[in-house]
């Protein structure tokens, strides 16, 4: 099981008023027909009869990709379910927007959550344990892996069921700089002098000021693993098994080399500087064909193929532009994995403790699990992405711009079968998916991910050594509660 017990590190301040406003928002709940629902849910009983009545759900990646298209995807997910499906989408700052809406007791019957908020929310109290539901529906029972489900659940129960399937970061290459200079992607030394030396070739092609070869979201320690796979040294928190300690292996001495690395990388102006700041939107932006100024990107495996998506549907040829993948460094000989990897924490849709129609939110969680609903989040909605003749599927020109995307690329459904096909290169950083494990989780991810990032700006910059920027790292992070030592 992936969720284990964890120092509580979350705070009592947020804590207490969140769930005092769930207990306001439950307090005002005056339909009998809903105090009854969540009375069943909160005995463990599995729903009875046809859930109906309205379903309110508060998402952020589900769903149209404007305000039209949201009410077109809302009237689909009712027209399928049943249901009047209510989803509110926040324009932006989601994980702000959720917390006050939680805190002021607003009623919703989904909310769209990660892993690290779920972990949070269970620990309030915040959100209603549906295990028997879960193992009452069929659906929910035979249509997904019982790994996703072992790696959501909390001291054996469960709390939220998915948006979709959890893939992993690949380095992501512009296949069409590199063969400019000669060299063939599958080709690279799988270490990090095999890819200092490619970083030196795209740089000697590309004098321009606005380009750089690799560009990291350094400022949040997003997407390192792939060099630190160099030295066999896992993203996050870890346990130590000597002694049963947590601890991050990226602030260990034994780091040190990665970090140098990086501080070559940055003096010999093969690392964008603006990697200090840029946020994931800025590095992908850069990578699109409209703008060419990285080559080499770690990203979301689906984003090979939205980068490429994107890019027909722009107009440019196939041949122009091309984005491929690779693992990143092998690991040391004798390690457990070849090649390691971070796979996505669950993207999840969670009932709150004060939800007014559970069965709804059951159904639509059944609903999502199926080939149908799996069509719905990823390739969009009938008439508006595609048009269908039997078994036909033609995709439209809006949906080929909106990439096979309302939420999830990959469903959630253990057998969905995309009818129009993934993406150019999608299959190909599939095949690199054994290599990816999930990261322990931790209540507060983000702290953890900018602190790591903090002093390893501080380091790559020389404004410290690395041995006293890696000291500096442990030290905070043992201040933050995040790790033991």
């Amino acid at each position: 099981m992936i969720f284990v017990k964890f120092n509580r590190v979350v705070s009592g301040v947020l804590a207490s008023s969140m769930l005092l406003g769930l207990l306001a928002g439950c307090g005002g709940n005056s339909d009998s027909a809903s105090a009854d629902n969540n009375a069943a849910a909160d005995s463990g009983a599995a729903q009875t009869g046809e859930p109906s009545g309205s379903v309110r759900i508060l998402c952020n990646v589900t769903g149209g990709k404007d305000d039209a298209e949201m009410k077109l995807f809302q009237e689909a997910l009712s027209e399928a379910t049943g249901l009047d499906v209510q989803m509110e989408k926040p324009a932006s700052d989601y994980d702000n927007v959720l917390m006050q809406k939680l805190q002021g007791g607003e009623e919703y019957d989904l909310i769209y959550i990660g892993a690290s908020q779920y972990m949070n929310l269970v620990e309030q109290g915040a959100l209603m344990d549906i295990t028997d539901r879960v193992k009452a529906s069929d659906i929910l029972s035979n249509n997904i892996d019982q790994q996703e489900w072992d790696d959501i659940t909390v001291d054996g129960k469960v709390y939220a069921g998915f948006n979709k399937k959890e893939l992993h970061r690949v380095v992501q290459l512009n296949k069409n700089d590199l063969e400019a200079v000669g060299i063939d992607y599958k080709s690279i030394e799988p270490t990090l002098d095999g890819y200092y030396e490619v970083f030196k070739a795209l740089r000697a092609a590309n004098a321009s000021a606005d380009y750089y070869p690799l560009n990291c979201v350094m400022s949040e320690s997003y997407d390192l693993q792939p060099w630190f796979a160099s030295l066999g040294l896992q993203n996050g928190v870890v346990v130590d098994e000597a002694d049963g300690k947590t601890y991050s292996p990226y602030s260990t001495d034994e780091a040190a080399p990665v970090w140098e690395w990086f501080k070559k990388l940055y003096d010999e102006k093969l690392l964008d500087p603006a990697s200090f700041v840029d946020k994931t939107k800025d590095m992908r932006a850069k990578m699109e064909a409209s703008s060419k100024q990285t080559s080499v990107v770690v990203d979301w495996a689906m984003w090979t193929g939205l980068h490429n998506a994107h890019a027909t549907a722009d107009g440019v040829a196939d041949a122009d532009y091309e984005i491929v993948n690779l693992p990143g460094c092998k690991t040391p000989a004798g390690s457990e994995r070849e090649y390691m990897l971070v796979k996505g924490g669950a993207s999840l849709f969670a009932v709150p403790a004060n939800a007014k129609n559970v069965d709804g939110a059951i159904k639509v969680l059944e609903y999502f699990a199926t080939q149908e609903g799996g069509e719905l989040l990823s390739i969009g909605i009938e008439g508006n992405d595609y048009t269908k003749s039997g078994s036909t599927y033609t995709q439209t020109a809006l949906g080929a711009d909106h990439a096979n995307d309302h939420g999830a690329p990959v469903p959630i459904y253990k057998d969905f079968v995309n009818p129009l096909g993934y993406n150019r290169g999608v299959e190909e950083a599939l095949t690199y998916l054994p290599y990816a494990r999930i990261d322990r989780i931790i209540p507060d991810e983000t702290t953890y991910k900018t602190t790591v990032g903090k002093w390893g700006i501080e380091m790559i910059k020389g404004n410290v050594s690395v041995a006293d920027g890696l000291a500096s790292m442990r030290k905070e992070l043992v201040s933050l509660g995040l790790t033991e030592k």
